[in-house]
């Protein structure tokens, strides 16, 4: 009897081995699907900080560049920072190196118009702007390329949020410190993703880049033991915005979020406040104080359902927090230029990092911690903070998202961890204070209620200043939809007349009569 009661133990273990294993499998399918890109493994990625980590970092790379450099930026601001940058570069081209720039039309519309770019082209390099202003551009107009990428030598990476702009450095003569931003640099297979990534927003521009840059007939080796998946999203792919849905559906104990302009879809939002209900840990970093202050104010009307539903959200005291950066339970993270807004999600070419790998993870979720230190908690007034859980789960329970050996043996290192969290919290919140959401709330609402009705006035008083704009652009997405209607009817046309000539062409020649 104890032979067989111990064969079916072993059966049950076995087949709960296999279903874990399928879960898991069934896990990163989804991952891989969501995010249109799959897992790699064998990278090194360092993380970079601030301009005094990233700024620096770039500047040795470029100059060291032998083979190549790519860039693709939203914005190379005609500064300081921008000028030297254009030097190495230039200076790269003129002695022989492959350097090309990409750069957003929009986002760098006064370097073009003054003429910034002209020494690049002269030493050599080719420069592209992306998605400029054109008769048969439409609203297209409105999706721009927001990434922030370097590939140097094909061997090096460099991903984040900042921009080739001095706005990163701060004002220290002023006493403005440098903005809050994150990046990182990355060696391994993972270049091969983000070359090919630069390559597809190239030749979205003009010819396409030479076959000889995306040759890797010998693989990239592996220099390291990170596994990560590089998500290029482009417009209307919405990878990113899938893949942050997953993980506010996926994270079991914390998801942890900095976002620089958060307006999050409803979908998203209800994402967010389901994972708070279930009991994990959702905590959200926003700017207090942002260089686009309408989108502040918008993010503010979003906070109570957020805070009533147990997510917790904090806005930076610094002049600007930057980073678009998500860690979950303490083993994923995201790095890239990709805000949680239906902007990135689906207008734009975004670019980012997702990381599974616990010290990456772990070094993230340090330093959001570390930037909580420097924010202030948004609190509702009068209200408990901490909601009833829809689903009280068993902590014990290992993660099938991101499953690792040694679960049980960290268990206890975690909740000492978890612990000591906690009294992090109760004692920063005593240095750093709390801020009740009522009076952002308020002035958030009537704000943006006083510009519409100010809209309104403008309007009845002025009708051509809002018929105007609205006539240019009924005129220019009408015009640019016949254009392109013309154009597929030329297209129709020319095929036909290469079919009737090859017919023609086909047709045997007619003998002499008798």
């Amino acid at each position: 009897m104890s032979d067989n009661i111990q064969t079916i133990i072993m059966r049950s273990d076995t087949t709960t081995a296999l279903t874990q294993d399928f879960v898991r499998q069934l896990a990163d399918q989804a991952f891989s699907r969501s995010a249109g890109a799959p897992l790699i493994t064998g990278n090194q990625v360092t993380l970079l900080y601030d301009s005094t980590d990233n700024f620096p970092a770039w500047k040795q790379a470029i100059a060291a560049a032998e083979e190549s450099v790519f860039i693709e930026m939203y914005i190379v601001a005609n500064d300081t920072f921008g000028r030297d940058i254009r030097q190495l570069l230039a200076d790269k081209a003129a002695a022989g190196v492959k350097v090309c720039l990409l750069y957003d039309w929009l986002g760098c519309w006064k370097p073009w118009l003054s003429g910034f770019f002209r020494p690049l082209l002269a030493a050599g390099a080719e420069v592209r702007a992306y998605n400029p202003p054109t008769l048969t551009g439409g609203l297209s107009l409105l999706g721009r390329n927001h990434r922030k990428l370097i590939v140097v030598d094909r061997q090096l990476t460099f991903i984040s949020g900042l921009c080739i702009s001095a706005s990163w450095e701060g004002r220290p003569d002023a006493g403005i410190a440098p903005w809050r931003d994150t990046g990182l640099s990355l060696r391994g297979p993972l270049v091969r993703e983000a070359l090919a990534a630069f390559a597809d927003s190239w030749a979205s521009c003009g010819p396409a880049l030479d076959a000889q840059w995306l040759d890797f007939s010998t693989p990239i080796a592996e220099c390291g033991t990170i596994a990560a998946r590089l998500i290029a999203t482009t417009p209307s792919t919405a990878h990113m915005m899938r893949l942050d849905m997953l993980i506010a559906s996926f994270a079991r104990r914390t998801l942890w979020l900095t976002d620089a302009y958060f307006m999050g879809t409803s979908t998203y939002l209800s994402a967010l406040k389901q994972a708070a209900r279930d009991g994990v840990d959702v905590r959200l970093l926003v700017p207090r104080s942002s260089d686009i202050r309408w989108i502040a104010t918008v993010s503010r009307t979003m906070y109570r359902p957020l805070l009533e539903s147990g997510v917790r959200v904090f806005e930076w005291n610094g002049p600007m927090i930057h980073a678009k950066t998500a860690v979950a339970d303490g083993r994923w993270a995201r790095i890239g230029s990709t805000n949680l807004n239906i902007s990135s999600w689906l207008a734009n070419r975004e670019i980012d990092v997702a990381i599974e790998d616990e010290s990456v993870a772990g070094e993230l979720a340090a330093r959001f911690l570390q930037d909580l230190e420097q924010s202030t908690e948004v609190v509702l007034s009068g209200h408990k903070r901490t909601p009833v859980l829809t689903h009280p789960r068993q902590r014990q329970q290992a993660s099938f998202l991101f499953p690792a050996a040694g679960h049980a043996a960290r268990s206890g290192a975690s909740a000492a961890a978890r612990q000591a969290a906690r009294i992090g919290d109760a004692l920063g919140a005593v240095v750093r204070g709390t801020r009740s959401i009522d009076s952002s709330e308020a002035t958030a609402f009537l704000t943006i209620g006083l510009s519409l009705l100010g809209f309104a006035v403008v309007a009845a008083l002025f009708p051509w200043l809002v018929a105007g704009p609205l006539v240019f652009l009924l005129t220019l997405s009408g015009g640019a939809i016949v254009l392109k209607a013309l154009g597929l009817y030329r297209r129709r046309n020319e095929k036909k007349q290469q079919l009737a000539e090859t017919k023609n062409n086909l047709k045997p020649p007619v003998g002499p009569e008798g």
